[in-house]
């Protein structure tokens, strides 16, 4: 993939997780990181430091899938992690991405999740994953 490439994909997902957050209005930030863990987008504010925000949602991820494997399953698809000021969900994308999201303590958690799997195929496609099969 060409530079040119990369930054019209960037563009791409930056759209793709734009019109999610205009699509769920509780969610509060999200962001899509690749297989490997690396931060390929997200809507995280000024004052967050992405590459710290990035190892946490790499951490959780990979704490996701060690204990769905531990479990005898194949992967996490979904997780919850409910916290004192808010949520965490992760959506497994197709490849081994993920899908973060974060909201608020009162959010409408089930809404959230449904919104950000709908959006998983047009996620996917942006971030050069090809969509789901």
């Amino acid at each position: 993939m060409t530079e040119r490439e990369k930054v019209e994909s960037g563009g791409d997902l930056d759209r793709a997780l734009a019109d999610l957050r205009a699509l769920s209005g509780d969610m509060s930030s999200c962001a899509v990181l690749s297989a490997g863990g690396v931060l390929l987008s997200s809507s995280h504010g000024e004052g967050v430091d992405r590459e710290r925000a990035a190892a946490m949602l790499a951490a959780a991820a990979n704490l996701a899938e060690r204990t769905a494997r531990r479990e005898g399953k194949e992967h996490a698809s979904q997780v919850r992690v409910d916290a004192e000021d808010g949520h965490l969900l992760l959506v497994r994308l197709d490849g081994g991405g993920t899908l973060a999201a974060t909201t608020a303590r009162d959010a409408r958690v089930g809404l959230v999740l449904y919104d950000m799997r709908n959006a998983r195929g047009e996620i996917e496609t942006a971030a050069g994953g090809g969509g789901r099969s």
